[in-house]
């Protein structure tokens, strides 16, 4: 499992779970008429194995439901883990669902089994231009649109207030270099106390290098860790910890509630990390938290984004009724909703300021700013090849036992072969 799911896991909190009459759990043999049986209801094949799950979806059709009355979805799946590789077993099955869900990062790797959307988007009149472009990029397939995503969630720095301000230190906002930033970290180390967290694997590292536009996929979809702009991006990564000592190198076996649990003790100071971890984080911790950027050479805003979206099976024999479910599903309610309940940053523009409640001064604006220059999180099919090998191999360039470049190549090399 790459980097994208852990994270995303850790984010479906359960809010309760009244709402989950309001879905139909279908088994995987389900003969509820989700493919092609008209008038049955629409089935949603997602990740849908644990309570926390259940209670999201329940919610978005709930919402779905409060749009179009007569919408009528069912939802079947497995674990977020199994999903990317059940979902291709049920689309071949007997009686196979119209709705999946998939996220921007692993779109390319489900693209076979999306029917191209473009068509009916147009039929429908629908607005692409009030959808987070970065987003929408992220879930284009071979030129078309595959699936209308629901969040868009611009990778930041959160940061302990009380901490920067008992060092004397400017709390930083909408623009962030990476000479402030190391400068900072270095007055927040004292020792074995550092000034980062850091989470082993690529994800991170990715949304460093992208904050300076530097991609590890190009657009064409071809891994390209070997170019030397992105090399230079991870060495410079590698370096807060092997040169400026400003973070400690993580463990291979660490998951990424280690640095987070860091990070919300006040052990550590700085965590990058998705905004939709902000409700765990402010709930967990007894001080003020900051957002801001994820530096840049710059110090202006740009962002890796991750998101997931609705999308339809390429043999659906509904289209049209699939589709029009998409529409209420993604509305600018359903989004704001789940923005106010689950912290989720809503790919709508119009449900963006739902976002805002209850967060502290300056973070809506830090995530807007990111998402004027965003892009999207592009991988590969081979990606979870390419975070396995960085988790191994990272630890060594961390404690700068080997070089950016050489892990680069053996990776690059390890996944071509």
């Amino acid at each position: 499992m790459n980097a994208v799911p852990s994270r995303r896991a850790k984010r479906l909190i359960l809010t309760g779970v009244a709402g989950l009459a309001a879905v139909t759990l279908a088994g995987c043999a389900s003969g509820s008429g989700g493919g092609g049986e008209a008038g049955g209801p629409l089935v949603l094949y997602t990740w849908a194995a644990s309570e926390g799950d259940q209670a999201q979806w329940a919610d978005f059709i709930s919402g779905a439901q409060a749009e179009d009355p007569d919408l009528d979805i069912s939802v079947e799946g497995p674990s977020f883990a199994d999903y990317w590789t059940k979902v291709k077993t049920r689309l071949s099955g007997a009686n196979p669902p119209c709705l999946l869900t998939t996220q921007a990062a692993r779109a390319q790797e489900l693209g076979d089994l999306l029917m191209p959307l473009d068509d009916l988007i147009e039929k429908a009149g629908f607005d692409t231009s009030e959808i987070d472009a970065s987003m929408l990029s992220g879930m284009t397939v071979d030129g078309t649109i595959r699936a209308i995503p629901y969040d868009a969630e611009p990778i930041v720095l959160f940061y302990n207030v009380e901490a920067f301000q008992a060092a004397g230190l400017e709390l930083p906002g909408t623009e962030y270099t990476r000479d402030q930033f190391v400068s900072d970290a270095k007055a927040l180390t004292n020792g074995e106390k550092k000034g980062l967290a850091i989470a082993p694997g690529i994800f991170i590292p990715n949304a460093w290098s992208l904050a300076d536009g530097v991609p590890a996929v190009t657009e064409d979809g071809d891994l390209d860790l070997t170019n030397d702009d992105f090399v230079d991006q991870i060495q410079s990564f590698f370096d807060l910890v092997a040169v400026d000592q400003v973070a400690k190198a993580p463990e291979a076996a660490d998951g990424s509630e280690v640095s987070q649990q860091a990070f919300t003790s006040g052990e550590v100071p700085m965590l990058i990390e998705g905004p939709w971890m902000y409700g765990s984080f402010a709930e967990a911790a007894d001080f003020t938290l900051g957002v801001t950027i994820v530096p840049s050479t710059s110090g202006t805003a740009a962002a890796m984004t991750a998101g997931s979206g609705f999308g339809i099976a390429a043999n659906c024999e509904r289209p049209d009724e699939a589709f029009a479910a998409i529409e209420a599903l993604t509305s600018v309610s359903v989004q704001e909703k789940q923005a106010e309940a689950r912290g989720i940053v809503p790919a709508r523009i119009e449900a963006l300021p739902a976002w805002a409640e209850g967060k502290t001064e300056g973070a809506a604006d830090v995530v807007e700013a990111l998402l004027a220059d965003a892009t999207p999180q592009r991988t590969t099919p081979t990606w979870n090849q390419v975070e396995t090998l960085m988790t191994q191999y990272g630890v060594q360039g961390y404690r700068g036992e080997l070089t950016a470049a050489e892990i680069m190549e053996t990776i690059q090399n390890s996944v071509a072969g």
